[in-house]
């Protein structure tokens, strides 16, 4: 830009501000009399912004010019204080919507009105359909909460929308989080404990059908070894409750893929003979792998077992079964929610959305 006039550097900040602050004070609030009277919100004509393709009129709407080029202001500009004038005036001349159609928070921070919907579009998609099956609401005695944020997490990242359903059964017993021991004489519902991670979003599991969704996951947590089956207990001789056998039997026939972690995959391996998981490392490693002996039982039930690392995903394209070791590995946390991205990653990946 050239320099027709001699000015000032303070002066040129100056400058743009009063083009600027012009252009606002033309935007003024409608009176009382005036709303109520159906009048538009600015009665003055706009001014201020030198070729800024400003248009007056009722609609007080800003025309934007064919680029920033258009901007001719009649100094040039290297201060910082000026360019950060100039960019307010850049961004109030390329605002599509009338400054006042948009909360005033977007205008203070120089955000074009016609931005305002924009994350409002992802409510808009239209990706897979998945459940997720929880077992309680707790490590010990439920589902392990932080997998079941991140599978959630995941699954809104990735576009797809998520139903949460639990079995309305009591809990195998109560475990005090603090103590690590059972409680005595208390009794809690699957169901309503799983209403906590759900926000009061589940439904019995009864209700779960394949033809109604496009996958399932089932999140870990002892709940999977001790609610939604015996494993904790009977180990390679669990039994697995019968409507989370008949969800994984629907989900495989229909061809729609599960998605296992932690613990969990025992369910498909008891159920789906032959299906391939993992649940991490065969060898404990010191304190590591503190599981390491599920792999044992999952082969002892006919299951295929795969050694993967806690970022990792072992995924059965035939039987479109998806296990990541997640909480079997004792790591930090974002290790963990990593490889729960990658499970969730390939399960919408296998439903085509």
């Amino acid at each position: 830009m050239s320099c027709s006039v001699p000015v000032s550097e303070s002066g040129k900040a100056a400058q743009v501000t009063q083009q600027c602050a012009t252009a606002m004070k033309s935007h003024k609030l409608p009176s009382k009399r005036e709303r109520s009277r159906g009048l538009p919100a600015c009665s003055r004509r706009c001014a201020g912004l030198p070729r800024a393709g400003l248009q007056a009129g009722p609609s007080c709407r800003l025309s934007p010019p064919a680029s920033l080029a258009a901007f001719s202001f009649p100094f040039a500009v290297s201060s910082s204080s000026s360019l950060a004038a100039v960019m307010l005036a850049a961004r109030l001349a390329t605002c599509r919507q009338p400054f006042l159609s948009s909360p005033p928070g977007l205008l203070l921070r120089g955000i074009p009105a016609g931005h305002a919907s924009f994350h409002s579009s992802a409510q808009q998609l239209r990706g897979a359909k998945v459940a997720v099956v929880l077992s309680g609401c707790g490590v010990y005695d439920g589902t392990e909460i932080h997998e079941a944020s991140a599978i959630l997490v995941h699954l809104s990242r990735g576009g797809a929308s998520a139903q949460m359903y639990a079995p309305d059964i009591p809990q195998m017993h109560v475990i005090d989080h603090c103590k690590g021991q059972p409680t005595k004489g208390e009794s809690r519902n699957v169901l309503t404990e799983s209403a906590r991670i759900a926000r009061g979003k589940v439904t019995e599991l009864t209700k779960l059908t394949a033809k109604d969704h496009d996958a399932v996951i089932f999140p870990g947590g002892f709940g999977a070894a001790k609610n939604l089956s015996t494993f904790a207990v009977d180990g390679k001789d669990c039994k697995v409750n019968g409507e989370v056998e008949r969800v994984l039997k629907d989900f495989y026939k229909a061809g729609k893929p599960i998605g296992l972690c932690c613990i969990s995959p025992v369910l498909a391996a008891k159920v789906l003979p032959g299906t391939e998981v993992t649940v991490g490392h065969e060898e404990e490693q010191g304190d590591k792998w503190p599981y390491a002996g599920t792999a044992a039982a999952i082969k002892a039930m006919g299951g295929k077992h795969h050694v993967k690392e806690v970022t990792d995903a072992h995924v059965d394209t035939k039987n479109k079964v998806v296990t990541t070791p997640a909480y079997m590995c004792e790591t930090e946390l974002h290790h963990i929610f990593d490889g729960i991205g990658t499970m969730v990653k390939n399960v919408l990946r296998l439903t085509g959305k």
